[in-house]
């Protein structure tokens, strides 16, 4: 089996000879036909070039108002998404802040309870040692009553 080496296209330019020339030598080349410079075919070759670009223009315009029409929506999709998440995390957002809320509540009034709690007791041992300071006092002033009597009936 023979290997054909696939050939690279010529560049052409239109309006150049030389490139005529190339051409023409390619032809001759491959097919075994001789061509002029001013041979019909190379204007054939150049209206192929010319409706060539001109389709791949439109072509390329269509394609371009395509992935335009695509770009934009895809742009309000993700407009739509993003307006989606945000009301979303808004949500959580205030779903966390009234749990946050509620647990707070709850160790608020557990403090309270703590606090009126020790309070109470504060209040009962500063009772207990008044009540003890009062005794204290009542016996000494009891005493000195009772003494004054007895130095009173010695006298």
């Amino acid at each position: 089996m023979s290997r054909v080496q696939p050939e690279l296209p010529l560049k052409v330019v239109p309006g150049k000879r030389s490139d005529a020339r190339a051409l023409a030598a390619k032809v001759f080349e491959r097919h075994g036909i001789t061509l002029r410079e001013d041979d019909p075919a190379f204007a054939l070759v150049t209206l192929n070039e010319l409706t060539l670009r001109k389709v791949m223009g439109e072509l390329l315009q269509e394609v371009d108002q395509h992935i335009k029409v695509g770009l934009a929506e895809f742009q309000g999709t993700m407009q739509q998404v993003e307006w989606r998440a945000g009301k979303m995390l808004a949500q959580q957002v205030r779903d966390s802040a009234g749990g946050l809320e509620r647990a707070f509540r709850e160790e608020i009034a557990s403090a309270r309870f703590g606090a009126q709690q020790m309070v109470e007791e504060i209040q009962n041992a500063h009772r207990v040692a008044t009540l003890a300071r009062w005794c204290a006092v009542g016996a000494l002033v009891a005493i000195a009553v009772f003494a004054c009597g007895f130095w009173a009936a010695r006298l």
